[in-house]
């Protein structure tokens, strides 16, 4: 009986989707034996020697004797309705309540009298433990005061090693002698003995129904105490089979632990998991189902394994499959499945086993690229290199090239609706009719004669896909279609068109293209838009309309609605059981059952769409910490009031100048934990939700005073979210400054402050208007007396100009009047002083003028005569103007000379000063030229406004040279500045200046 059913429970070669985590992952010991869940999503996992491990579904955290914990060996772990954890362990009890640990001791004496099995927590809120004397254990959490019950019959070796409450509030226990007996609030009555029972009871769990589920040596026990004399009524399909423990919730569907591994039973089917199902070979100590359904197995010695759904099922080398690089996949008309490779021929997959077909079996060769399955029933294989094979029952047919394949080496094989033969090659296409071969390439309808892939959107259309465009074949001839340049711009690695005309294009790293039938729009799907990888390999439709993608880093599903259009893109990886990840080339299935056969470089991988189960339990989510500026807080030294489990005060009051807020938060969802997002506010600061994102955390900056509540919400992978946000209050209390009465006293000070500046301003102004008046009328005085004396002068030098001419006539008359002779004089005179006046345009005429060197010595001696016999002293200095590189352009050294006349003029008549210089500066390419005096400086607001800086300006101007003027009243005199810029001539070395 045994063995029949070990045979029976064995199960199909296949693997599921088992995740392992250990050592390596962060888990303090791979022996464990009991799980619990506390109310924060959190996993907690009693070891054998590495203390407590908190799972969260990304990381683990320790807790261990370091921590407080009585004993790094825990043998059972439990979570009250407090959420307080609950540790058994080898040295006494220990209770963890999210701070701190709280240790207690049975006995006063050694170690071993404090060890303690098991631990559970009764309805009344009290907990009950195995007494390491034998006997029953109690704490009151009221007082925690600790209670030992004797159990008649029992002694120390006779420990109980398992504790459950049924739906009346009854205890039981089972120890490994005495047996099954019960707890009813006044004594201990004994209901099944391990003697009578001739086997041994190893666990107990109640249903809903109040049923007690007993593991034993001898199977799984229906144990109702309805009836209690019945102690042999055995659960049929696992009578005889070495029973652990068990996980029953309904007598259709139940886990247990077996010594085959575990078993589950699923409305009549029996299954059992073991290595060969890509679970462990070690003994299994405890089997937990989780909030979200997750089965959860502690292994002695191979750490957890955790069971959460069966999308996937691979096949390997160790179910009988003889080669790893999957290339093409096809079930027969018996439901058989051909699984070809790349150099291990066929492998038929049937009934559960593997049989493998390759070249001493008839196989012209071994590396299969394609297959297809015709309308008879026979099965064709394309080769590389061989041409094609047919396989009929046992029969074998080889077509090549020599009968009129077009190329050898076959991509791709499509038997259409007309039992048409489409044969894709690396040069060339070819279709076989039964009879004859008709070749296509790009002379007669293809784009190019690389052929990707052959479809059939619809029937009589079939979509040949090359890497440069598609071509279609309709109604017996072959058409180019479509070949947009900025699509075919990249490696197109597969396409397909959908039944509303619809283009889906798989690129070689670019992402996954959505064409429009009107093809007016192009969309691209990439990582950054969901999509897992930016390398698609495969495309196929499930039985429900939504597009399945196979990458080179996993599969995605698109789900769409309307006429294809994409409303969510949901991601299969390891956590989903595709643990391959990556797919091989144009290796899809879809069977007749729907499941959908992806090859992959280490297998095939089975997914099974209508097993998939979306999570409707929304994540556990709560506020997991609060930073200010970055560093964690002592809480408790910022409020008095009471505080959460971790350690957060409820009601948070923080200072104007700690308004740096990192906000941490968690959603926990064990069964896919990394595809959880997220969406936050803080009211108070904003009204609108932040867009999703998968970081749990929230930084908030600068925030003003005032009262803030913090809201979060998370949602699963399969896009539940929670009902009613987290949330976290605080206040920032305003400074001193922004209170009321500081305003008012501000408001007061700043009026009494503005009446006196205003005082103050009047005065000033005031002063300033009558000081400019005074000067402005001593100014009018002086200009008056120039203009007078100047026009004075003017006048006299015309006059006298007459006698010059009056000279030169002197000259030719011999006879001549005293008369005569002396109007010719004041006419010499008059014509002299003319000539002086006008000997400043005749020296810039002369080409000697232009050396910046004659300029300067020129300005200077005007300096020097006009400033002689006056109480100013004058002063001059250069660089170096013995330089034959110097010159300047044409009409240049006129202007310069009329700017420091005329600058030079001023000073003499208005600086009031008694000292004056004018230096020549060569930086370069550029020369300055500065006239400075210390006489009593202009006024700032008119500084510039005159006609004689104007006009300097403008004679400036004209030269491509600039003139700047510093001078501020009652100060220390006026600088101009002249800057001109030369360039030296890049073949003579002569210098020349810009214009």
């Amino acid at each position: 009986m045994l063995s029949f059913l070990v045979q029976e429970y064995s199960g199909y070669g296949q693997s599921y989707n088992f995740i392992n985590y250990g050592i390596s992952d962060g888990l303090a010991h791979e022996k464990v034996l009991d799980f619990c869940e506390d109310k924060f999503g959190n996993l907690w996992i009693a070891t054998l020697g590495g203390g407590l491990s908190k799972f969260n579904g990304l990381t683990f955290q320790n807790l261990t004797i370091r921590d407080g914990l009585a004993s790094n060996y825990v043998r059972d772990v439990m979570v009250d309705n407090q959420g307080n954890i609950w540790a058994a362990t080898a040295v006494g009890i220990s209770r963890y309540d999210g701070r701190q640990v709280r240790n207690f001791n049975i006995a006063d004496n050694n170690d071993r009298e404090n060890s303690v099995n098991v631990i559970y927590e009764a309805s009344d809120g009290n907990i009950w433990f195995s007494a390491p004397t034998g006997g029953i254990g109690k704490i009151d959490t009221k007082t925690e005061q600790i209670e030992v019950f004797e159990v008649p019959g029992s002694t120390p070796n006779d420990k109980v090693i398992a504790i459950t409450e049924d739906k009346h509030g009854v205890l039981w226990f089972i120890s490994a002698v005495k047996g099954l007996f019960a707890y009813d609030g006044s004594g201990f009555v004994n209901y099944v003995d391990n003697s009578e029972f001739k086997g041994y009871l190893l666990s107990v769990c109640a249903d809903d129904n109040g049923v007690l589920w007993l593991g034993s040596n001898k199977g799984l026990l229906r144990f109702d105490p309805a009836r209690p004399k019945v102690i042999n009524d055995f659960f049929p399909p696992l009578k005889g089979i070495f029973i652990k423990s068990a996980i029953v919730k309904d007598t259709s569907n139940f886990w247990s632990v077996s010594a085959y591994g575990i078993m589950q039973y699923d409305h009549g089917q029996v299954r059992t998991f073991g290595e060969q199902q890509g679970f462990t070979n070690l003994v299994v100590n405890n089997i937990y189902c989780d909030r979200e359904g997750i089965i959860w197995v502690g292994t002695d010695g191979d750490g957890i394994y955790k069971l959460s759904n069966e999308i996937f099922v691979r096949y390997g080398r160790e179910h009988g499959l003889h080669n790893y690089f999957i290339t093409s996949i096809l079930q027969d008309y018996e439901g058989k499945y051909w699984v070809s490779s790349y150099g291990g021929g066929v492998d038929v997959f049937d009934k559960g086993s593997f049989r493998n077909l390759s070249t001493s079996d008839g196989l012209s060769n071994a590396y299969i690229w394609a297959s297809t399955l015709d309308k008879q029933g026979n099965v064709w294989l394309g080769t590389k290199g061989s041409g094609l094979i047919r396989l009929d029952g046992e029969n074998y047919t080889y077509l090549d090239m020599e009968d009129g394949l077009v190329y050898n080496s076959i991509r791709c094989l499509f038997s259409d609706s007309q039992n048409n033969l489409w044969i894709g090659t690396a040069n060339g296409l070819s279709c076989y009719d039964g009879k004859s071969f008709y070749n296509y390439n790009v002379d007669n309808g293809l784009y190019d004669n690389t052929i990707w892939s052959i479809s059939e959107p619809m029937e009589g259309k079939i979509m040949i896909v090359t890497r440069k465009g598609f071509s279609y074949y309709m109604e017996g001839e072959m058409k180019k279609g479509f070949n947009d340049k900025k699509v075919f711009n990249k490696r197109v690695n597969v396409a397909l068109e959908d039944v509303y005309g619809n283009y889906w294009i798989g690129y070689s790293g670019h992402g996954l293209l959505r064409i429009s039938k009107d093809r007016k729009e192009y969309e691209l799907l990439t990582t950054d838009n969901g999509l897992t990888s930016d390398l698609v390999y495969n495309l196929i439709f499930d039985d429900d309309g939504n597009l399945i993608v196979g990458m080179e880093r996993g599969v995605d599903k698109l789900f769409l609605e309307g006429k294809n259009e994409i409303r969510r893109i949901k991601n299969y990886g390891k956590t989903e059981g595709f643990k391959n990840i990556q797919t091989t080339h144009n290796a899809v299935y879809k069977d007749k059952e729907g499941n959908i056969w992806f090859g992959a470089p280490d297998g095939v991988f089975k997914f099974q769409p209508y097993k998939e189960h979306p999570n409707r339990v929304e994540p556990v989510t709560y506020i997991s910490g609060v930073k200010l500026f970055y560093h964690e807080v002592n809480w408790g030294n910022y409020a008095d009031s009471t505080s959460n489990w971790h350690n957060l005060p409820i009601d948070l009051q923080l200072p104007y100048n700690e308004n740096n807020l990192v906000i941490e938060y968690f959603g926990s969802s064990l069964n896919n934990q990394p595809e959880v997002t997220y969406k936050f506010r803080l009211l108070g600061l904003e009204k609108e939700w932040s867009p999703l994102t998968a970081k749990s955390e929230a930084v908030y900056t600068n925030l003003s005073p005032g009262e803030y509540t913090f809201e979060v919400l998370a949602s699963n992978s399969d896009g539940v979210w929670n009902e009613e946000p987290a949330t976290f209050k605080f206040e920032i209390v305003p400074p001193f400054w922004q209170e009321v009465w500081f305003f008012l006293l501000l408001l007061v000070l700043i009026v009494a402050g503005i009446k006196l500046f205003n005082d103050y301003r009047v005065r000033a102004n005031l002063n300033k208007i009558l000081t400019v008046e005074r000067i402005r009328a001593e100014e009018l005085v002086k200009v008056r007396k120039r203009m007078a004396r100047d026009f004075h002068d003017n006048m006299g030098n015309q006059l006298a100009s007459i006698t010059v001419f009056a000279n030169l006539i002197s000259l030719k008359l011999k006879d001549k009047s005293d008369e005569i002779d002396e109007l010719l004089k004041n006419i010499e005179k008059h014509t002299k002083s003319l000539f002086n006046g006008t000997k400043d345009f005749i020296w810039s005429i002369d080409p000697e003028s232009d050396h910046l060197g004659e300029v300067f010595t020129y300005i200077k001696d005007f300096g020097e005569d006009l400033f002689n016999n006056t109480n100013v002293s004058f002063f001059s200095k250069a660089d170096d103007l013995t330089r034959k590189d110097l010159s300047l352009p044409s009409g240049w050294s006129r202007q310069i000379v009329l700017i420091f006349k005329e600058a030079m003029t001023n000073a003499l008549k208005h600086a009031q000063a008694d000292e004056v210089h004018l230096d020549l500066n060569l930086v370069k390419n550029e020369f300055v030229i500065v006239f400075k005096d210390n006489g009593v400086g202009l006024d700032h607001n008119r500084l510039g406004k005159g006609h004689g800086f104007k006009n300097m300006r403008s004679r400036a101007s004209q030269i491509s040279c600039t003139v700047e003027v510093e001078s501020k009243i009652k100060s220390y005199g006026t600088i101009i500045r002249f800057r001109g810029s030369i360039q030296l001539e890049p073949k003579n070395e002569k210098l020349r200046f810009n214009n």
